[in-house]
């Protein structure tokens, strides 16, 4: 091969067709570059400005994981356990990584009880993850093609991060990455995966094979799914080197002690409790797959299938990505295994996505991840016109190729749905602003609030009042809402003891009539009987109006139904009081 540093000082670059003068700034493809960079720019100012009035909403009611997120944060500044004793029910599912990475963040920006700043928090999580991901793309690049310079090399880092960005806020994708959830913090954690695979790949050492065992555990603190790193690296190594059994020995008994540490030390801190939440709810029957049937809260193999097909245009960007990678012989061998891994990523997203519908944020990630294949290789293949050339078409191709590379391009990103759109049930429809009406459903819940002790008041989808009085409320809907699924019905029964005893002054119910009652969720295989108890002990004064908007802004901010008004029977003489208040 010819000498890196003496192809990039040549004037003129050697290929299979002729000699190719380096290209200038005046040329085609230059212009095609700007003009590609100068859209990416318009995409993100408008995923900005499109984004902005969710991101400032005062409330956590985006979507279900909001709720307990703010919660975990009113642990952490109260001193409460970051898991709790079940029969509380105001713990979450994940893992305790996002927010208190969060906490620390905004604490020590003086924010420290701001969702705003939680929300913006995220965000910028999404922007490492798109810096990390720009770095992986360049050393994706210098491996698979180490003898030719990058074409407007400072252009195409900005290009692709700005893409990179786009991607990790991508509808279809990585929709809540802008919510309090944890899947902003897991894509810069999966991105790392990447990087640490690439940095281990361009020298093996022992060193650099057990710090790269060491991610997968460091994932699992953002979100247990992220041990499916250690399966991703495995096979990596196996097709990389599969007769080298030492190496593949002291990854598997390397990943299994950083398992054992953090799980030993996550027992320390919370016992019981943090399997509890974090496996027991998770595990049981609900890890299998049910070869049939959709109506289940199994892993659903045709629900799996269901979400690949319908992302999978957003999968073959990743195999386009490769398929040009490999174009050169030579990267087969060495870069083949960082491919087939990220298949096998892929699948387990697939996997994953069965437990539900329409869930296909499971496959952010490894689109990301697919999205730096294919961004590995453009610079390669961008046109760099020669008008001199050969050919008798070579006028024709000197304008048309860069034109086609723009047609590339918009495709990409019509593919991620990053446009913005006037079908108004896209995501990205130019004229979606929430409702006005959103701020006075946040303030007639607010009000209920008023006279009370918050502590005597149940809402049961928002941590944001209780926040304000540093509150650590209990029988949160979402938290006992994921235990029936598995069969737990236990906390249900302590939370309508509590009920019974109306240990509270006042409850505030969202879709207390409909099917999708979260303490009484319709599709369970038996009810919870807090409905029953609630109709009991409970008498519904009112109903807060729910927010008016169109169906696809719902999706934007979830939880904005009527919320009904309950106070215990005997305080019945009351109604007219707490109408008042």
């Amino acid at each position: 091969m010819q000498d890196r540093r003496k192809l990039c000082n040549n004037p003129t670059v050697s290929n299979n067709v002729g000699t190719t003068a380096i290209p200038t700034i005046w040329s085609p493809g230059y212009f095609a570059l700007i003009f590609c960079l100068v859209l990416a720019i318009i995409l993100v100012a408008y995923y900005l400005y499109h984004i902005r009035p969710y991101v400032l909403l005062p409330a956590d009611i985006l979507m279900w994981a909001e709720t307990n997120f703010v919660g975990d944060i009113i642990k952490l500044r109260i001193g409460a356990p970051f898991y709790t004793d079940p029969v509380d029910s105001n713990s979450g599912i994940y893992c305790f990584g996002a927010p208190v990475v969060t906490y620390a963040i905004s604490w020590l920006f003086g924010k420290s009880t701001s969702i705003v700043a939680w929300r913006i928090i995220q965000l910028f999580f999404v922007l490492c993850a798109a810096i990390v991901g720009t770095v992986c793309c360049r050393m994706l690049y210098e491996r698979a093609y180490p003898d030719y310079r990058t074409p407007y090399h400072k252009t195409w880092l900005v290009f692709i991060f700005l893409t990179l960005l786009l991607t990790g806020t991508a509808p279809e994708a990585n929709f809540y990455s802008h919510c309090l959830h944890t899947e902003a913090l897991a894509l810069v954690f999966s991105t790392l995966c990447l990087w640490m695979m690439l940095f281990y790949l361009k020298s093996p050492s022992w060193k650099r094979l057990i710090l790269m065992a060491a991610f997968p555990a460091l994932g699992f603190m953002v979100k247990q799914v992220l041990l499916c790193w250690a399966v991703v690296m495995f096979f990596c190594l196996l097709v990389y080197n599969p007769r080298d059994l030492k190496r593949l020995g002291v990854f598997i008994a390397s990943v299994s002690m950083f398992i054992g540490i953090t799980l030993g030390v996550c027992y320390w801190l919370w016992g019981d409790n943090f399997f509890f939440w974090t496996f027991e709810i998770m595990g049981g029957d609900r890890k299998f797959i049910s070869l049939l049937s959709t109506k289940t809260f199994r892993v659903s193999l045709p629900r799996s299938l269901d979400h690949t097909v319908r992302i999978l245009p957003e999968i073959a960007i990743g195999i386009l990505g490769g398929c040009l990678i490999f174009r050169e012989k030579e990267n087969i061998r060495t870069l083949g295994p960082l491919w087939v891994a990220w298949l096998v990523l892929i699948c387990i997203e697939a996997y994953s996505s069965g437990v539900g519908w329409s869930v296909f944020w499971h496959f952010g990630p490894g689109i990301f991840i697919g999205v730096i294949w294919l961004f590995s290789a453009l610079p390669r293949f961008w046109p760099i016109p020669n008008k001199n050339g050969e050919s008798e078409f070579a006028l024709l191709f000197y304008w048309t190729r860069p034109l086609i590379a723009i047609v590339g391009i918009l495709t990409f990103f019509t593919i991620m749905h990053v446009v913005p759109s006037a079908d108004e049930y896209e995501t990205r429809y130019y004229k979606r602003r929430p409702s006005p009406d959103v701020y006075r459903y946040i303030a007639d819940i607010e009000r209920e609030f008023e006279g009370f002790q918050a502590d005597k008041v149940l809402l049961d989808i928002g941590n944001w009042i209780y926040l304000r009085h540093s509150v650590l409320a209990k029988d949160r809907a979402v938290s006992l809402a994921d235990q029936p699924p598995n069969g737990i019905y236990d906390n249900l029964e302590v939370m309508i003891t509590r009920i019974r005893n109306k240990t509270y002054d006042k409850i505030l119910l969202h879709d207390f009539h409909s099917p999708y009652f979260l303490y009484d969720w319709a599709n369970w295989e038996r009810s919870s009987g807090v409905k029953k108890a609630l109709l009991e002990h409970y008498t519904e004064v009112r109903t807060i109006p729910s927010v008016k908007m169109d169906q696809l802004g719902k999706t934007m901010i979830q939880y904005t139904g009527p919320v009904s008004v309950l106070i215990p029977k005997q305080d019945l003489n009351l109604k007219s009081t707490s109408r008042d208040l």
